[in-house]
């Protein structure tokens, strides 16, 4: 193999590796993809043409089919809730300590436990003592927790993106739609297990 192809291999490995990012954990089967394509298709073009041409074709048109093939791998795990997450949420729980938002819903204390499944649910407990729960799908991505509930039923869905910062035992949230202070716990109290 010529010094030009072995060049153009480390030229098209160094710009792949340069789209490894902040969210690379969540690309990562696109990223890998992407490099092995341009290393197959590389050699595959050489043996075709012989030339550089073929290989940069062979390269190019690799690394574009390798990372459409790892993308979707990435995009099913996603779908299928397979993506372990490690993040500094996950397996925690949470009171409420105060909650701004225009017209607020009536409670009496309201809790979020962050499942390491990628799993948030949330504990209310209504003024009558009635307990209610609702499960939604969380990720965290660069300090900004994004929620999603699908519609159900006659129940609109949403997404909803709020920044966060932990301090000791205190997470803040701050999003355009609401604001929330909540205090770690170690686990539901007993009236919230009912």
């Amino acid at each position: 193999m010529s010094r030009k192809i072995v060049l153009v291999f480390m030229a098209v490995s160094v710009m792949l590796a340069g789209c490894e990012s902040e969210t690379a954990s969540e690309h990562r089967g696109g990223i890998i993809g992407g490099v092995a394509g341009a290393g197959l298709g590389g050699l595959v073009g050489y043996g075709i043409g012989r030339n550089t041409t073929g290989t940069l074709i062979g390269a190019g048109v690799g690394a574009g089919l390798g990372y459409i093939i790892g993308n979707e791998f990435d995009k099913k795990k996603a779908r299928e809730g397979d993506v372990a997450q490690s993040n500094e949420l996950a397996g925690t729980t949470w009171r409420v300590q105060q909650l701004n938002v225009p017209n607020a819903p009536a409670y009496k204390e309201m809790y979020l436990s962050f499942q390491p499944n990628n799993q948030l649910v949330t504990t209310t407990i209504m003024p009558d003592g009635q307990v209610v729960r609702a499960t939604e799908t969380y990720r965290v991505a660069d300090k900004t927790l994004i929620i999603n509930r699908p519609a159900q039923g006659d129940q609109p869905g949403y997404v909803i993106n709020a920044k966060y910062n932990i301090s000791g035992d205190t997470i803040s949230f701050d999003s355009p739609d609401f604001t929330a202070q909540l205090l770690r716990i170690d686990q539901l109290p007993t009236q919230a297990r009912a």
